[in-house]
């Protein structure tokens, strides 16, 4: 791997080396997380009301000596290190490359015992997703996209444009729902309550992964942050489908140099689901 030369977001060759190293980032991050799963753990509760465990942190850190290894030259922005609110001690250059990590999307889950969690390692440049991957431990399921050469789970190559759903029918369409207790938009939640099939894994990064593998056909997110979606964005993006945030406008880019852990509420689907999906949402946002 070429790990000092600039990374251009249009190189396909460059953005797969670093596909290459998120996925052996999130693989050893999984595995890691697993081996600690079912055990006690040192559980704490952030500002917001979530979990934390030492398991967390330990993997967030392990994955950031694992990058650093191979790019000492690029930053980080990790769930556990920046946490809610706070702001990251890296000067961030607006072109540097960002890793993002969550080293456990679905900590809930994992405290209690629920087999629904994952490791996800995303790169940034200029605020866009260049590179991802999602891995699931418990399925041994590697998600992962660069830009400019598509999506895959494992060696699959995701193509929703080639996907044909048992149905097309909006009342069977399955969307991936917030709780709409915590939502910022209930009414919206509610709305494809009503009209759809729902589920909710408790874990935003299977989510949009299930969406890119045509698994799911949408999924709303409302409280999510960066860690949560950067990696699940390009996927569905490079497997063909859309992610937007919820006046349809682009999701990205995000600026790294300021991002201290806002929330970015979208909406990630199919093609012919997004569109009907994003009109239903709209019409049940607060400001309506």
């Amino acid at each position: 791997m070429a790990t000092l030369r600039e990374i251009e977001p249009a190189d396909p060759q460059a953005a797969n080396a670093l596909r290459t190293l998120a996925e052996s980032s999130a693989r050893m991050g999984g595995k890691l997380a697993l081996q600690s799963f079912g055990k006690p753990l040192r559980i704490e509760w952030k500002e917001d009301g979530s979990e934390v465990t030492d398991v967390d942190r330990g993997v967030e850190r392990a994955i950031v000596a694992h990058i650093r290894a191979a790019r000492p030259q690029d930053e980080f922005i990790g769930e556990e290190t920046l946490g809610f609110g706070g702001r990251s001690e890296a000067k961030i250059a607006p072109d540097q490359i960002v890793w993002v990590i969550d080293p456990i999307d679905g900590t809930r889950n994992f405290v209690r015992g629920a087999p629904l969690f994952a490791c996800s390692v995303a790169v940034l440049r200029a605020g866009e997703p260049i590179a991802g991957a999602i891995y699931d431990p418990l399925r041994d399921e590697m998600f992962s996209a660069a830009v400019a050469n598509g999506a895959r789970l494992g060696s699959r190559r995701l193509n929703l444009e080639s996907f044909d759903p048992p149905t097309r029918s909006a009342t069977q369409r399955v969307v991936a729902i917030p709780s709409a207790r915590d939502a910022a938009a209930p009414d919206a939640v509610h709305a494809i309550v009503r009209d759809h099939v729902v589920r909710n894994l408790g874990c935003t990064t299977l989510h949009m992964a299930y969406v890119a593998a045509g698994r799911f056909d949408a999924a709303l997110k409302t409280t999510c942050r960066l860690w949560d979606i950067a990696a699940g964005a390009l996927l569905i993006r490079e497997a063909g489908g859309v992610c937007t945030r919820l006046d349809g406008s682009p999701l990205f880019p995000i600026d790294t140099t300021r991002y201290s852990g806002e929330k970015l509420p979208c909406l990630s689907a199919s093609r012919p689901a997004h569109g009907p999906l994003l009109d239903l949402i709209r019409g049940n946002l607060p400001d309506n």
